[in-house]
């Protein structure tokens, strides 16, 4: 990508809207911002199912029931795919001890659970974009092929069969297909 922030918040953007759902303001910007219109170029839909999708508060409540329900039905946590490597909260642990990383303040998921992921994965890929030193560039390839892809997909898989929203089957199209350019690059590398 041209621009080293695009992917930073891309990543940052997908693990808000995995952390829980999008309030008013968020939707409005989703609605009204070029997201929607990428996304409708994939063919993908961002609306929500309301015949009135012009009011923000109206949809944010309905994506908020519809997040209640995803957050019981689906896992976003890395140790609910075994991928038969360690266990991915010890070893995300480990990464981040030996990366000399943490996890902010107030992150209330489980250390494992997707947008955490991401997040971490918006810091490393910011990083390496800005900096373009290989220590930067490795840490983030390292992060994203060991903590990332290796389940990223099931789980994203899962989130888009139970979603019985547009705006959650799309953001989990979205996502996969972002996440399935950053394989391509990341393994090409």
């Amino acid at each position: 990508m041209a621009d080293p922030d695009i992917r930073r918040a891309l990543y940052v953007l997908f693990a808000r809207l995995l952390s829980g759902a999008p309030d008013a303001q968020l939707y409005r910007k989703l609605r009204d911002g070029g997201l929607r219109n990428l996304a409708a170029a994939q063919g993908i839909d961002l609306t929500s199912d309301l015949l009135d999708d012009e009011d923000d508060q109206a949809a944010a409540s309905e994506l908020g029931v519809e997040w209640s329900r995803l957050d019981q039905d689906v896992s976003l946590c890395a140790s609910d795919y075994p991928s038969g490597a360690s266990d991915p909260i010890a070893a995300l642990g480990a990464f981040l001890r030996e990366h000399r990383l943490q996890l902010g303040r107030g992150v209330d998921l489980p250390p494992d659970h997707l947008a955490v992921a991401l997040g971490v994965m918006g810091e490393l890929a910011g990083q390496a974009d800005a900096r373009t030193d290989p220590d930067s560039v490795a840490r983030a390839r390292a992060f994203f092929l060991r903590h990332l892809q290796p389940w990223s997909q099931r789980a994203l898989s899962e989130l888009a069969a139970r979603a019985e929203r547009r705006f959650y089957r799309g953001v989990a199209a979205m996502l996969s297909a972002f996440l399935e350019s950053e394989r391509i690059r990341y393994q090409a590398a």
